[in-house]
């Protein structure tokens, strides 16, 4: 189970500076600017999304450059190839489609004369059978003053596969109504069980409602975001800054990034007594 959090720190040794007289120049070493392309097809939606976008220096702080100009293809498991249009800064967007699961979907993006390619499995989506409710424990002292706060726990049936999944929140009183937080997990030690999956990154309130989405998703993707971690830069608020390591990308070509294929299945629930 991954939070999709990070910490990437750098220092300079400013105290050499400060005793010496002489002008000591470092040379720091900037990491090769990369494209980075991130893109998806889900489940339900009628629409594939995928942006565009090229690494900056680590120490320029204005963010990824967005490609405008690029050259984007979603090949349909049929074999029907739809060209993205470009929305803006980087995000280029094709409408009308309908995502099947058990199915491949392909992605070709060019950029000046290079061309990267990537492809994505999406397979059966995995209903969920309840979200439940337990109180926040303060196992060090008395609970905490005020309304009590409770867990949700996810609850499904895992199939007699190996499966991978994104577990997307919505709907705690003390964070707006996006879908921003992701746990991702596996099956590896529970495959074929019934899976109880807390939710670490939220706590509710009685009466707050939780929509929670089960995306599932294939081995590569999966370990992109079992990478993501320890790559992100939070200076950068990207995983994509010019870091030394970068998450394990499904992208060819010499992109980094991710493309994607998820399954999902989505569910309601209040939180009462």
């Amino acid at each position: 189970m991954k939070n999709l959090s990070s910490i990437f720190m750098i220092s300079l040794v400013a105290m050499a500076l400060c005793s010496c007289q002489d002008v000591i120049d470092i040379e720091l070493r900037d990491a090769d600017r990369k494209y980075v392309i991130e893109g998806s097809v889900v489940q339900g939606v009628d629409s594939a999304v995928v942006r565009v976008s090229r690494t900056t220096s680590y120490f320029d702080t204005s963010g990824p450059e967005a490609i405008t100009d690029a050259e984007v293809e979603l090949t349909l498991p049929d074999g029907t190839v739809r060209v993205l249009e470009h929305v803006s800064e980087g995000y280029y967007k094709v409408m009308g489609i309908t995502p099947s699961t058990n199915a491949t979907y392909s992605l070709k993006v060019r950029v000046d004369d290079e061309i990267f390619t990537a492809a994505a499995y999406m397979p059966e989506s995995v209903s969920i059978d309840s979200l439940t409710f337990k109180p926040v424990l303060n196992f060090f002292g008395p609970p905490p003053q005020g309304p009590p706060k409770f867990r949700a726990f996810l609850n499904f049936q895992d199939p007699i596969a190996r499966n991978y999944y994104r577990a997307v929140f919505e709907g705690a009183s003390d964070s707006g109504d996006k879908l921003d937080e992701i746990q991702v997990f596996d099956d590896e030690l529970t495959n074929g069980n019934y899976i109880e999956i807390p939710v670490f990154n939220r706590e509710y309130e009685l009466g707050d409602t939780a929509n929670v989405a089960l995306q599932t998703m294939d081995a590569d993707v999966y370990k992109f975001f079992d990478t993501f971690e320890s790559a992100a830069s939070a200076d950068a608020g990207s995983p994509f800054s010019a870091a030394p390591d970068n998450p394990i990308s499904n992208i060819q070509g010499g992109a980094i990034g991710v493309f994607a294929a998820y399954s999902r299945s989505e569910a309601s629930y209040v939180v009462v007594e």
